[in-house]
């Protein structure tokens, strides 16, 4: 004869007979929502992503634009000017000094040396050795000593003038002043 020993609910089980209890709904619930979330961080990655690619794609867009409207406001101002060639970006060169202007400035420039030359002689009581230790400057002026005097040779381009310490300085200027005078009119 068997008997079967029932026990009763409030005796305790030995580890052996327990059952394996369930996982309960609410394991599985939070496990469903981290998946969840997941797999919406990946989208949403994945959509920032395409939007920063398309915010690129269309900004460079724009900088082409840009791009091609300088280029061709560059391109319509350089061939505007290089075609009318206007006063206020190309001014007309000046015009050449006349011969008589040239020797005027040349008789202005020697007599300028004449008279450093003899202030020397006077401070000192001798004909300096050159121009420059008579303190005058001047291009194309050369300066010679003869006999008792000087003599000063000049050029300006084609122009050449000599003047010996014995002519008069005023006759020698003649009306340069006035040549000058005129032009800058």
């Amino acid at each position: 004869h068997t008997t079967v020993h029932r026990r009763s609910s409030h005796e305790p089980m030995s580890p052996e007979t327990k059952p394996v209890p369930a996982a309960p709904a609410a394991q599985k619930q939070a496990l469903l929502e981290a998946f969840d979330t997941v797999l919406k961080a990946q989208a949403d990655q994945r959509d920032a992503e395409r939007a920063a690619a398309e915010a690129r794609r269309r900004g460079r867009g724009v900088s082409r634009l840009l791009m091609v409207l300088c280029t061709t406001i560059v391109v319509f101002t350089s061939v505007y000017l290089y075609v009318e060639r206007p006063d206020w970006v190309f001014p007309a060169p000046a015009p050449p000094e006349s011969l008589a202007v040239r020797e005027a400035s040349l008789r202005i420039m020697m007599a300028n040396a004449a008279q450093h030359v003899e202030q020397y002689h006077q401070r000192t009581g001798q004909w300096p050795q050159t121009l420059e230790l008579a303190g005058a400057r001047g291009a194309g002026v050369r300066y010679e000593r003869v006999g008792t005097g000087y003599r000063l040779h000049g050029e300006n381009g084609e122009v050449r003038l000599r003047f010996d310490s014995t002519e008069p300085l005023p006759r020698f200027i003649g009306n340069s002043f006035e040549v000058i005078a005129r032009r800058s009119r």
